[in-house]
């Protein structure tokens, strides 16, 4: 007899029933190699680093003031592209996570900055004088 033909849902409900079996399967691996990675990649520089980053920084300075982004292949241009787009990126997703809010920063309806309200006394004070 004949296997009865599923229907899509069924198809996607077998699909990631396999998908959930197989990663859940490789998530202890892949979780000790994330800690590993973010342990390593995203702490702060050590003292010992500095020299390294002075001397990277200064040769992306004279790369560019050489003009040596004008001998690179399209292939070159493209990755150099692609991490500088990364790294801009990120700057901006810090930024969010740092102001809590994805838009700008949240300020109340009623703030009054302090050199407004200094301004406004001082409004005031000329106004009763003059009467």
């Amino acid at each position: 007899m004949a296997a009865p033909k599923l229907g899509f849902f069924e198809k996607i409900a077998n699909l990631s029933g396999a998908l959930y079996r197989h990663q859940a399967a490789q998530f202890p691996r892949r979780l000790q190699i994330l800690k590993a990675v973010g342990k390593h990649e995203l702490a702060p520089p050590r003292q010992a680093d500095w020299p390294a980053i002075k001397a990277d920084w200064a040769k992306v300075q004279n790369f560019i003031q050489a003009g040596g982004y004008k001998k690179l292949t399209v292939k070159e241009g493209l990755v150099y592209t692609a991490v500088t787009l990364e790294i801009a990126f990120w700057f901006f997703v810090g930024e969010m996570i740092g102001r809590r809010y994805v838009y700008g920063y949240l300020v109340p309806a009623d703030f009054v900055s302090s050199s407004t309200k200094k301004a406004v006394k001082e409004q005031e004070r000329l106004a009763a004088l003059e009467n």
